[in-house]
């Protein structure tokens, strides 16, 4: 089976004969020798933060950085930094295609980047997967539909998830197959905003207690950071929250009525978009979130949860099968078999223009042989007959899959289908 890869800006994860192999924060350190990523990064983000990055995953582009690398000049670069370091950790990455998972709203655009990236790094990619139909596929997989839990074919389920910087849902439709009816994001209200939005309420309660400010020192805002972001990977708010300053201890004994009031802000447009007659299954990031599933039971919504595990255990079980080394798809439609694995059983394979991608079934991005659209180099794509792309390299009569060494420059021709 194949192994799976996660691309999620909160955390970057392999997944691999049924456990969970590697799973980091999607964040970046610039050491100036090298870069360091997950964990290591997050620990300095409060203290150095013009020299760590978290967005590259959320923009997934190759704008420059706002902050310079000394090894990595756009976002695209330092996904490069952090695959090369998995492959590095994981070898086996690189000797048959994986599966990618990606965020709903990943444009074609995107994935066309994180293909050429992945090349780059010796990783073969044998599908991409829409997340969020996955979480629904997976828990009508797990408790069977028409289980009488609120999963039934025919139906609409609402994927709920958040990324670091927006939420989003992913309207399914469910019967044999799971397949992406529609979706809908709301940027600004991912779970870098409700983190901010917790830091703010506890500095206030020190500031009220004890006229401590943890926001004042890099290094006590840091350990706040650190705590509050500890409750996402728990899933739980702790009640004492403890911070060391100048080898003193300030404590304080936290309420959530303040916690559950600021969650509900942040999610309160995104509960608009909601209907009663929906089953809401939160994603791997939202059913970690302290509170949303008590706030959204209280709201009169039939919950049920997936956990990342979970999720992309179906993808291996479920979608493996079903990988063509010939081209590469966005699988936006995925089988529901509950209780066996599924055998037999046939993605679709329609093709869309990548304008129509929101509401497809798959997208091919890649075929080898055709007729080429782009020359990838490093991690940027060229248009065909555009000025960066030595003409030498498109001759009369180019072909998809031909590498070409150009004064020292690696291009490879590539073909886009729309």
């Amino acid at each position: 089976m194949a192994q799976i890869l996660d691309l999620d800006d909160w955390a970057l994860s392999l997944f691999a004969e049924g456990q969970l192999r590697y799973s980091e924060p999607a964040a970046a350190l610039d050491t100036r020798e090298n870069i360091t990523f997950g964990k290591a990064a997050l620990a300095e983000a409060r203290i150095h933060p013009r020299r760590v990055n978290q967005s590259y995953l959320s923009r997934l582009n190759a704008e420059p950085l706002p902050q310079s690398f000394h090894h990595a000049r756009n976002h695209a670069d330092l996904l490069y930094h952090h695959l090369r370091a998995v492959v590095q950790a994981y070898p086996s990455l690189t000797r048959d295609p994986v599966l990618v998972c990606v965020r709903s709203a990943t444009t074609p655009e995107q994935l066309g980047l994180v293909l050429g990236i992945a090349e780059e790094c010796g990783i073969r990619i044998g599908a991409f997967v829409d997340r969020g139909v996955a979480t629904i596929a997976s828990l009508a997989t797990s408790l069977g539909a028409g289980s009488g839990a609120g999963v039934g074919r025919g139906r609409e389920h609402v994927a709920f998830e958040f990324g670091a910087e927006q939420g989003e849902l992913c309207h399914v439709n469910l019967g044999t197959e799971a397949s992406r009816l529609r979706l809908r994001e709301f940027p600004g209200h991912g779970l870098n905003q409700i983190q901010d939005g917790w830091v703010n309420i506890i500095a206030d309660y020190f500031i009220r207690n004890s006229r401590f400010d943890p926001l004042h020192a890099a290094t006590t805002e840091q350990q706040l950071y650190d705590t509050v972001r500890a409750w996402f990977a728990s899933g739980e708010q702790a009640g004492t929250i403890a911070l060391e300053h100048q080898q003193e201890t300030r404590r304080i004994e936290l309420q959530s009525d303040e916690l559950r009031r600021k969650l509900e802000d942040q999610v309160g447009p995104i509960l608009t978009e909601l209907t009663g007659s929906s089953t809401i299954c939160l994603g791997p990031n939202a059913s970690k979130t302290p509170l949303l599933s008590a706030l959204l039971a209280q709201s009169g919504f039939l919950v049920h949860a997936r956990n990342r595990a979970a999720v992309l255990d179906y993808v291996e079980q479920h979608v493996s099968a079903h990988i063509n080394r010939d081209e590469v798809r966005f699988l936006t439609t995925l089988p529901v078999v509950p209780g066996r694995p599924d055998v037999g059983y046939t993605l679709p394979a329609e093709t869309l223009t990548p304008q129509s991608t929101r509401t497809s079934t798959s997208a091919i991005l890649k075929s080898i042989p055709g007729r080429p659209t782009h020359g990838l180099h490093s991690t940027i794509a060229y248009p065909i007959g555009c000025s960066e792309l030595p003409a030498e390299l498109v001759g009369p009569e180019p072909r998809s899959g031909v590498t070409l060494d150009i004064n020292g420059r690696l291009f490879t021709l590539i073909e886009v289908r729309s």
